[in-house]
């Protein structure tokens, strides 16, 4: 069981000087992460590269674990970003069928992962976590990718798009876990999450 720790102090409770500072934080762990496996990483590591003093760490977020949370969040938040301006200039994303925006959606994501193996380990890691602040961290995530999620698929109805995201969410999830692991490559576990896409979309291709 994870030792009970205070929770880390809210972005919406800070002042700007605080929230770009915890920016900073986050944006060091994404760096590392491009370099060494999450369990590798270390808060005083974390402190030295950002320059922020180990207990000024440690008082915006008093477990690793929470630290590692709020980046692998804040990591989802520049892919989806690259996504909505991509959506913006017309290029891709409201273009095609449904399946095809959801088999765009997902093969970059996944495809992502593959750049940065290091990230699909920390989801792993993540999903698994008794910690009621990482859960409810991603729980938040989930819920933004979902609401992303639905806008591709409009016009289906809201109890199947519901039972497409958890079937593709899971397969992805299992996906990672498999490849991680070393029980599958990168191609099948890409395959798996398109082949789930297209059995429970392809009414709408």
């Amino acid at each position: 069981m994870t030792e009970s720790v205070a929770a880390p102090l809210s972005p919406d409770d800070m002042t700007d000087a605080q929230r770009r500072r915890r920016r900073h934080l986050t944006d060091t762990v994404i760096e590392m992460l491009a370099e060494t496996s999450p369990d590798r990483i270390q808060m005083r590591e974390v402190s030295e590269r950002s320059g922020v003093a180990l207990g000024t760490l440690y008082r915006y977020f008093p477990a690793k674990q929470h630290l590692l949370a709020a980046s692998m969040v804040a990591w989802n938040d520049i892919l989806a970003e690259r996504l909505a301006e991509e959506r913006e200039s017309g290029r891709r994303g409201h273009t095609g069928s449904v399946l095809e925006r959801v088999l765009d959606l997902y093969t970059r994501q996944m495809k992502a992962f593959q750049r940065g193996p290091n990230f699909a380990r920390l989801e792993v890691e993540l999903q698994t976590s008794d910690d009621p602040y990482v859960r409810d961290t991603l729980d938040e995530r989930s819920a933004v990718n979902r609401t992303a999620l639905f806008g591709l698929m409009d016009g289906v109805p809201a109890e199947r798009a519901r039972l497409a995201s958890l079937s593709i969410g899971s397969t992805m999830l299992n996906s990672l876990v498999l490849w991680t692991t070393g029980r599958i490559g990168f191609p099948e576990a890409l395959r798996n999450v398109q082949d789930v896409s297209r059995l429970v979309l392809g009414d709408y291709a």
